[in-house]
């Protein structure tokens, strides 16, 4: 009889303990459901504002976008450190549309004395905080002393003056102030100097034309002055010969058409 009632209480105590461990079992599954649904709400947020940051970069480059499909203006670029240490592909589609933008290369299509000509640009980042894509095929550039310079890669013979396209950024001036010194000094050196111009293409800004005569080689130059969003301005300084103004002068104003300030905040 004893021994029946010892088996009983054995038989009850495993039933208890069975359904306390199936109780905590049970427990533990929610937990973990509660996780992954929480988990997943967070990924869902995340994917929302990686896709509102990205519809707000595009809406920003659209902007600046000019009606003949060239991206011109001033693009702000924030590289936030550490945001994309993850490997999570909406963080990669983020990373890979701001390079979208940025691409090492591309092709465009330019008009040159009246005829479409197809071409690779390839992407140049000046020493003053700008981008510019570059016919790479003709041109090349150089960086010296906070002057970045954009030259013609056959060399010309002394009958041929000077090409070239300067870029240089002065912090402390204003575009007015250095239109005004440009043109007394452009004056000092040119038999014509045209009065100083607002123009919108290829930038936006000031714009200064002068000429030495009226020779096949005459000597030109045309400055643009871009005001550098802050107290500054970028000073871009094109040189070539009358006979040129639809050759070189024509494509140097093509790249200054993809010219773009950009501000790295870290």
């Amino acid at each position: 009889m004893e021994d029946k009632n010892v088996d009983k209480k054995i038989k009850e105590s495993l039933l208890k303990n069975t359904d306390e461990s199936l109780q905590q079992k049970d427990e533990i599954w929610k937990n973990i459901e509660r996780k992954l649904a929480s988990s997943e709400e967070n990924s869902r947020k995340k994917i929302t504002n990686m896709e509102e940051n990205n519809m707000k970069i595009e809406q920003n480059v659209r902007k600046n976008r000019k009606s003949k499909g060239w991206v011109t203006g001033t693009v702000a670029a924030a590289l936030l450190l550490g945001i994309f240490a993850t490997s999570t592909d909406t963080g990669q589609a983020f990373v890979n549309n701001i390079r979208e933008y940025f691409a090492p290369q591309k092709q465009v299509v330019e008009e040159i004395e009246g005829m479409p000509e197809e071409k690779e640009v390839v992407l140049e980042e000046g020493e003053a905080g700008y981008i510019i894509y570059i016919d790479a095929e003709r041109y090349e550039m150089v960086k010296e002393k906070g002057v970045d310079t954009i030259v013609f890669k056959e060399e010309l013979d002394e009958r041929y003056p000077e090409v070239s396209m300067s870029i240089r950024q002065v912090e402390d001036k204003t575009p007015q102030q250095l239109a005004d010194e440009i043109h007394s000094e452009l004056k000092k050196s040119f038999a014509t100097v045209d009065e100083i111009t607002n123009v919108t293409e290829p930038v936006d800004g000031l714009f200064i034309h002068a000429i030495d005569g009226y020779e096949w080689n005459s000597p030109v130059t045309q400055v643009y002055i871009v005001s550098n969003e802050k107290e500054g301005s970028f000073v871009i300084e094109q040189k070539f010969f009358l006979e040129a103004a639809e050759g070189h002068g024509m494509r140097f104003d093509h790249m200054l058409n993809e010219f773009k300030i950009v501000e790295v905040v870290e």
